[in-house]
């Protein structure tokens, strides 16, 4: 693979104390009623009104004929059910695909179900890390972690130079075989908390970390991936009916930045559990505001478009959140109108890219109704 192509790979591969959300200034989550509609084992289906069928058809054929690219699944979760649903030849229900910085999204909750368990006191002491205790960069809190505002020299998005390209030569270069070893050293260029910079490293280490607390509550060391997966799967996947893997480099080192693999339907029920304020079945599985502080922009003054893990809206309206990886993979959320959109696929070398793909989920979710 080319380094051009390794680039454009990577190029988007986003119980709590004094959290800075406020739930009146966001759109406000849809309302848990006792007739909740959960997808236990898997997803109810639903016939849509006639009037939204007739304005979304052309639209998934848009998408699926080359307007957003090779798009392989479309999933659309209205009110908790699924109401629309295809996929490209060669994959189904069952496909497993690659969440490139999708990643981020489920990393941020794991930090979230680490609190919830008290594995995680409070996301504004300092984050476990590679540093001695007196190197600065070792009192980088979660908080700044999870919004990127670490403040490590990193270059990522919109780096042309490959030699420099952070992300490129720490998954394909020189930190290939240990990326926490090569974020190790990454100088500290502003002071965490002033400054967002948009970092696949940081969700790495976010990853090591929370291995490295799953690893002493079970009196292991050093960092056994085996119990990461089994952290993973018992405390968010398995909770969740979510058949997904994550993966981790040579090292041992959970890449939280890039690697989890899942099918549509199941990056949808990820989706819909933020949807659902963190909330599974009735029981709570985020702690209380989680979904606020990870959809609420960071203090960070150069920046209005990421929160805690997750993309935010940029237009002031506080509508709608989104986990967004490489080559537009994409779960799109509009509280407003009780939907979830996932779309999967490839944009490639074409001219198709994020503009198409966010006009593409807002034109999809204008076609239903405000629930608030």
């Amino acid at each position: 693979m080319k380094f051009k192509q390794i680039l454009v790979l990577l190029f988007f591969a986003g119980i709590l104390i004094n959290l800075p959300a406020k739930a009146s200034e966001l759109i406000a989550l849809p309302e848990q009623g006792d007739e909740q509609i959960w997808p236990v084992n898997n997803w109810q289906e639903a016939e849509l009104p006639v009037e939204i069928k007739s304005a979304l058809t052309p639209l998934i054929e848009q998408a699926n004929n080359g307007g957003l690219g090779d798009t392989r699944s479309i999933v659309i979760i209205h009110q908790g059910k699924i109401v629309a649903e295809t996929y490209a030849d060669g994959f189904d229900q069952n496909t497993k695909q690659i969440s490139w910085s999708m990643a981020k999204s489920i990393t941020s909750a794991l930090v979230g179900r680490a609190v919830l368990l008290g594995l995680i006191e409070d996301i504004d002491q300092p984050m476990p890390s590679p540093w001695q205790a007196d190197d600065p960069r070792a009192k980088i809190s979660w908080r700044q972690w999870l919004n990127m505002t670490d403040g490590l020299e990193y270059s990522e998005i919109g780096e042309p130079d490959f030699t420099k390209n952070d992300v490129v030569q720490m998954m394909f270069g020189k930190g290939k075989f240990d990326t926490v070893s090569y974020v190790k050293g990454l100088p500290l260029e502003n002071p965490p908390g002033t400054n967002w910079n948009y970092s696949s490293a940081g969700y790495h280490l976010i990853g090591n970390a929370l291995q490295r607390l799953t690893t002493e509550q079970q009196g292991n060391n050093p960092i056994d991936p085996a119990l990461m997966v089994e952290f993973v799967d018992s405390k968010l996947f398995d909770v969740i009916g979510m058949d997904a893997q994550i993966e981790f480099d040579p090292a041992g080192t959970f890449m939280g930045g890039s690697l989890v693999w899942a099918s549509a339907r199941d990056f949808a029920k990820f989706g819909y559990l933020y949807l659902r304020d963190g909330i599974w079945k009735g029981t709570r599985i985020l702690p209380e505001y989680w979904v606020d502080f990870s959809r609420t922009k960071t203090p960070a003054k150069n920046s209005d478009i990421y929160g805690g893990g997750w993309w935010i809206s940029a237009d002031n309206t506080n509508a709608t959140f989104s986990a967004q990886g490489h080559e537009g993979q994409i779960i799109w959320i509009d509280p407003s109108r009780d939907i979830v959109i996932v779309r999967l696929g490839l944009i490639g070398n074409s001219d198709i890219g994020w503009p198409q793909i966010h006009e593409w989920c807002q034109q999809v979710a204008e076609l239903f109704p405000k629930t608030n």
